[in-house]
């Protein structure tokens, strides 16, 4: 890892009612290891401790889960980085790898928010009929049934309305469940539901993609490049590109979704075509590759869990519904068709959901490009702007680094406006 100015001002395991801590046991002493996990995919973030329990207070109070932690760390030219259970309220739901060795022992304990363990016991059973990121905030913070949270919620205002009964699903599967059935606009499809640093975000995916870049970070050739500094590339690599095969799997060039309505016995056939999404950079497609459907998937309407005379008049009909969900399925896919992963030094600013931008130095001779000179649109080099997808802080006591996983959009972006 890289080298960081970082120091360790409190790591602590807090007692909870029922777990084996009854006060709270400073760890500083052995040699705390903090891996902090986001990703826009998980209503959740998470984080995983490493430490040398010199007490062997595991062992002896018989720790098994359901603690919390408070971590502070000062970091050199950022506000201490702080996961405490008064702002994040991380649940211990784990220990594991105890290894003992004479009087010591090894010991990493998992932790994810609290609200995945209430989550496990919350219903939403109620009828909701209003705006869908409403409905969200509601299952949230609002209802008596839900999780409640003191979190804060950053929405991206839904287009539509959406009634449903909340059938006794737990509230983070009622919410993903309502991202494909959620417009941003008339002719914007796509959701995105997680968790970050700052709290939970139900965000349009054009809206994120409109981002200004948060950071830019360059990879350099110069050593200890004043120039860059802190942000720069320390590793990169791009795991994934368009890959013919798993697209035609996945039904992205051609498909078909076919809706059964349970309660009147009928159903709705959607055929997509990639050329129907109005991309600004189709895809060069081999000869008839979207003639046919790749992806035959079955789903039954939710239209069932709706009473009657609840419609609103900015809700959808059943078939235009249907093909709003299949858009939305294959927006979430286009979006993932380009992935870099990267290792920077620690910035405990960055976060899942925040444009960055990233410059690469073009290799010598590519193009008429100057040695020097960074990646752009005409060389079809990896520099532009990406979204943050996955983000892990790794923090020791000599050294720290921040991982990230970027995503972008090939197809309905350029590198220009990405």
């Amino acid at each position: 890892m890289a080298e960081s100015k970082i120091k360790f001002k409190k790591c602590s395991l807090l007692p909870n009612e029922g777990s084996g801590l009854d006060e709270e046991y400073n760890v500083l002493a052995g040699a705390p290891l903090l891996n902090y996990y986001e990703s826009i995919t998980s209503p959740s973030i998470s984080a995983t401790l490493g430490f040398l329990d010199i007490d062997q207070v595991i062992s002896r109070k018989g720790i098994f889960g359901g603690e919390y932690i408070d971590i502070i760390i000062q970091i050199d030219g950022y506000d201490d980085f702080k996961l405490t259970q008064k702002d994040h309220n991380l649940f211990c739901n784990s220990v594991r790898d105890v290894v003992t060795t004479e009087n010591k022992q090894m010991a990493t304990l998992d932790f994810i928010s609290v609200e995945s363990i209430i989550n496990e016991t919350a219903r939403v059973n109620k009828k909701f009929t209003g705006n869908v990121s409403q409905t969200v905030f509601e299952i949230l913070i609002g209802d008596k049934k839900g999780l409640q949270t003191s979190k804060k919620l950053n929405k991206d205002e839904a287009a539509n309305s959406y009634s449903f009964v909340g059938n006794l699903k737990k509230p983070f599967d009622s919410i993903q469940w309502l991202q494909p059935k959620t417009q941003s606009s008339k002719k914007s499809f796509g959701f995105l539901f997680f968790e970050n640093f700052d709290g939970y975000h139900f965000r349009s995916i054009e809206k994120l993609l409109e981002q200004e870049p948060s950071f830019t970070y360059t990879q350099t050739s110069k050593p200890n490049d004043e120039e860059v500094g802190a942000f720069e590339i320390l590793q990169n690599k791009v795991t994934q590109t368009n890959d013919i095969f798993q697209n035609m799997r996945k039904g992205m060039y051609a498909n078909r979704t076919i809706y059964v309505d349970i309660q009147n016995g009928t159903k709705d056939i959607v055929d997509f075509k990639i050329g129907e999404f109005g991309l600004k950079r189709p895809p060069k497609l081999l000869k008839d590759i979207d003639k046919f459907p790749t992806r035959l998937m079955f789903r039954v309407n939710d239209f069932a869990t709706t009473q009657k005379g609840s419609k609103k008049k900015d809700e959808q009909p059943a078939n235009e519904l249907a093909v709003y969900q299949n858009k939305s399925y294959i927006r979430n896919e286009l979006l993932f068709s380009q992935e870099m992963k990267i290792s920077t030094p620690l910035n405990p600013d960055l976060r899942v959901g925040q444009m960055i931008e990233i410059k690469l130095p073009l290799k010598k001779g590519k193009g008429d490009a100057p040695v020097g000179s960074y990646g752009n649109d005409k060389t079809n080099d990896p520099s532009g702007k990406y979204l943050v997808s996955e983000l892990r802080h790794l923090v020791g006591r000599q050294s720290a680094e921040t991982q990230l996983t970027l995503i972008r959009d090939v197809f309905t972006s350029t590198k220009q406006d990405a």
